[in-house]
């Protein structure tokens, strides 16, 4: 890509997205894992994403066992969630794509080659707890955490809140509650396949590669004589 497309695409509005319950299946690996640690059934009515590992009946010593455990060996094994490549493809077309979570930095590598692996496309990928900070100017995200959702929300920027058990309870002025990947796009007009015409034929990267395309075929004018 040349330093031309680079600068279009970093113009673009940017998308920020969480991994684990959005892009990936998290929730049932974490369960799982605390059953391998610990012989016993997963609590009723906890969850292991948004704070459910910081319940008061798990012991600070079999969370940090699962959080080492995820982060080391159960990345690769994630299913992608469904319609999940389909939608960043979509959302590519229009937007900068910034994938934030908030796993261990040091899943970084294996957080990458499961991105490659399931064919996801992005721009750009951060490991922090903090997501309103990263260096990017975040018009959009989607994301199931309620802390995280509300943090961009007091920041101006509209969530699309991936509904999950645990945030249930989440409203705000700013949050449009999605079920899965198909309503977000319908949520921003992708439902049409007219508008999906649109929005790919008008995005600055396609023009542009368009107009370069074109120009390969126009003949030079013939001068009269």
């Amino acid at each position: 890509m040349d330093q031309e497309q680079n600068q279009q695409i970093s113009n673009l509005p940017c998308f920020a997205v969480d991994i684990d319950n959005v892009l990936a299946g998290a929730e049932r690996e974490v369960q799982r894992l605390y059953v391998e640690l610990t012989g016993t059934p997963w609590p009723r009515g906890i969850y292991g994403s948004a704070g459910g590992l910081d319940n008061d009946g798990l012991t600070r010593e079999v969370v940090e066992k699962i959080f080492v455990r995820f982060h080391e060996y159960s990345i690769p094994r994630l299913p992608l969630l469904p319609s999940a490549r389909m939608g960043l493809e979509q959302l590519q077309c229009r937007y900068r794509i910034v994938i934030i979570t908030a796993r261990r930095p040091t899943s970084r590598a294996q957080t990458l080659e499961w991105l490659r692996s399931h064919h996801l496309p992005f721009d750009e990928l951060y490991h922090t707890e903090e997501k309103t900070d990263v260096p990017e100017n975040i018009t959009l995200a989607v994301d199931d955490h309620p802390d995280h959702a509300l943090a961009y929300c007091e920041r101006g920027v509209r969530v699309f809140l991936m509904d999950q058990p645990w945030n249930k309870e989440v409203v705000h002025p700013l949050l449009t509650r999605v079920f899965g990947w198909d309503d977000l796009l319908s949520q921003l007009d992708y439902g049409n396949r007219e508008t999906w015409s649109f929005h790919f034929i008008e995005s600055p990267p396609v023009k542009s590669l368009l107009q370069l395309a074109t120009s390969q075929f126009v003949r030079p004018a013939i001068e009269a004589t």
